[in-house]
């Protein structure tokens, strides 16, 4: 199959792309910035959370030769006598570290519980400075990857001024990755860790805040959480990886040919002068479509995109663009690497719609990179995980969506249920990857939607479960673990049936249709398990609980010639099964569940989570 060009969708809406937040430093607490005789990277500043349990990289840069000393010293909020939570004086002195023929050091401190607050300093013999970091604490760190829905802040998001107004939290802190397609040591100057609270926490990650808020809430309340924000929006996989990764695989090399020949004959002057004509445009559009949310926060996008137009998306492509292929990798990735973490969340795949085959390739080719970008000599893994574990990755599954235009001319392309499968193959086949399933979420015609607590919330409680050993939280909706095909005995397809069996299974039930129908507020108390008496019970809708016919089901069938046809669905509670026939199916060959952009998907667990897409040969 011929791959087409990747869709690109942009940013997300209100998204700040420098990826800073409006606060300048104030002038006695700005992070220190050292020299090139001396320089820490720059995600170490004030108020930064260190990763707790395994050793703790310490780097930046300076004069080739130097020695590097580097030393965490327990403090308290008048800097006098140091002392940790638990009141005992702590003094902890990392490895000692020359910087190489480049400039660039590593140093190590040891393992720590969590605590702070602490002082972090850096000096060196060879280099007349120091530098101090204040209130650093030690807990978990996250770092949340990927594109526009990664992106979306929360601000934007549902429900963000009741959220902002409560976000205050000493011990949940964010880092924004400065984004740029270029790295800009001035923008990296005024990086710096910030503390959530309603005048900052409206500039991270929806999801990631979510995901803090419940790791904050289950982890004890002593143990800091930090989020290191690292996305652009509109990015394709490819700008997340390196040029070497990138050109090993025909895929990435397909990409690489499009962009090369897309800037091929531009001057630096052309370059510019479309770039500043397209930031224009771009600038006017975000102002305008900011001032009418701001004037009517209910108004719909179809409004808006037909007084103002479509967003004007794609920018210019230029050798230094952030959206280009490998650029990300370089300018965000390596600035925070290695920085301790305990793992990554990613949320990406929208932007590589039309190369849908080449997507699970490439996402294991950046799940091994990143974890060797993270992997530090001396520090007791090969992979930059616990116990000799690769790093934990945790990949958001997309959910539903379809452009209105699209859906009207009934021509679904079926590409995102490609890519909803390449993510759930590499979480069942690559050791410490998981996988949260969104099929119950989205919105008709947005690209963006704004519920970000839900999957924020299914991160964390995936996380818990595991890689903090939660196992009392469910994580898995219902998954098929066998099938029984039966063939029709007459040739019209009476009889003819497949009884899928499912694990996870307590509580199997039927609810809504599609994205915003279904029966449950965001962050509601799961339904009871459903019961024997309640089938054919009138549940306030007119679908019932253990049936649903073929316009409803999400399933479909496919017989000898290929041709899929909507199912009728029936729940065996009592044996965990739901059984599909489609009378025009004698011979059932294939069977898929929920595979389309945007379509039914009623299946749930009894804890509220829904069952996954797949499709499956007889």
């Amino acid at each position: 199959m011929t791959e087409t060009t990747a869709l690109v969708t942009g940013p997300a809406p209100g998204a700040n792309l420098s990826g800073l937040n409006d606060h300048s430093d104030a002038a006695d607490d700005a992070k220190p910035l050292g020299t090139d005789a001396l320089r820490a990277a720059a995600i170490f500043s004030h108020d930064m959370v260190l990763q707790r349990r395994r050793p703790i990289p310490v780097f930046g840069t300076g004069k080739p030769g130097i020695d590097v000393r580097v030393r965490l010293i327990a403090e308290e909020s008048g800097e006098a006598a140091a002392t940790d939570v638990s009141g005992t004086s702590v003094t902890v002195a990392g490895t000692a570290a020359d910087a190489d023929a480049h400039g660039d050091w590593l140093a190590l401190l040891p393992a720590m519980e969590a605590g702070g607050p602490y002082r972090l300093e850096i000096t060196s013999s060879g280099a007349d400075v120091t530098l101090v970091y204040r209130r650093v604490v030690v807990g978990e760190v996250w770092l949340a990857g990927g594109q526009s829905n990664m992106e979306l802040e929360l601000h934007s998001s549902a429900g963000a001024d009741a959220a902002i107004a409560v976000s205050a939290d000493p011990l949940l802190r964010f880092y924004n990755t400065p984004k740029t397609g270029a790295v800009s040591e001035e923008l990296e100057r005024h990086a710096r860790w910030q503390v959530a609270g309603p005048d900052t926490s409206g500039s991270m990650s929806a999801i990631g805040y979510y995901f803090a808020r419940k790791l904050r809430a289950e982890l004890g309340p002593n143990v800091p959480v930090g989020i290191v924000d690292c996305y652009i929006g509109g990015t394709s996989i490819t700008a997340w990886m390196s040029r070497a990764s990138v050109e090993r695989c025909k895929a990435g090399r397909d990409y690489l040919e499009r962009f090369d020949a897309a800037i091929a004959g531009k001057t630096d002057e052309q370059f510019k002068a479309e770039t500043e004509a397209w930031q224009t445009k771009f600038d006017q559009w975000n102002h305008d479509i900011d001032t009418a949310r701001k004037a009517d926060p209910d108004v719909a996008w179809e409004k808006l995109t037909a007084q103002y137009g479509e967003c004007p998306w794609p920018p210019p492509e230029t050798p230094t663009s952030q959206w280009r292929p490998t650029g990300a990798y370089g300018t965000m990735v390596e600035r925070v690497a290695p920085y301790g973490i305990a793992g990554f969340l990613w949320y990406q795949g929208e932007s590589d719609e039309g190369c849908p085959e080449s997507y699970r390739h490439l996402l294991g080719m950046l799940i091994d990179e990143w974890r060797g970008l993270w992997t530090i000599p001396g520090a007791g893994s090969d992979a930059g995980g616990a116990d000799g574990k690769p790093l934990p990755f945790l990949i958001v599954q997309l959910p539903q969506w379809i452009d209105k235009a699209t859906a009207a001319a009934g021509n679904d392309p079926l590409r995102w249920p490609l890519i909803r499968e390449a993510q759930q193959d590499a979480a069942r086949t690559i050791s410490g990857v998981s996988m949260i399933t969104l099929i119950d979420c989205g919105e008709f015609d947005n690209l963006h939607p704004t519920d970000k607590r839900t999957p924020g919330e299914r991160l964390a409680d995936c996380a818990l479960h595991d890689v903090y050993g939660r196992g009392d939280i469910a994580v898995d909706g219902p998954e098929v673990t066998s099938t029984t095909v039966r063939v029709a005995r007459d040739g019209n397809g009476e009889g003819a049936a497949v009884t899928l069996h499912y694990s996870h299974a307590a509580g199997l039930h039927f609810d809504g249709t599609v994205p915003g129908t279904f029966r449950r507020d965001i962050g509601a108390t799961a339904p009871a398990a459903p019961n024997a008496a309640e089938v054919g019970a009138d549940m306030g809708d007119t679908r019932s609980r253990f049936h649903r016919d073929t316009a409803e089901s999400g399933f479909e069938l496919a017989g000898d010639d290929g041709d899929f046809h909507p199912a009728e669905a029936t729940i065996d509670t009592e044996h965990s099964t739901v059984t599909v026939r489609a009378e025009q199916v004698v011979r059932p060959t294939q069977v898929r569940y929920a595979w389309r952009s945007w379509g039914p998907a009623p299946l749930f667990s009894g804890d509220a989570l829904p069952a996954p897409p797949f499709r499956l040969a007889l």
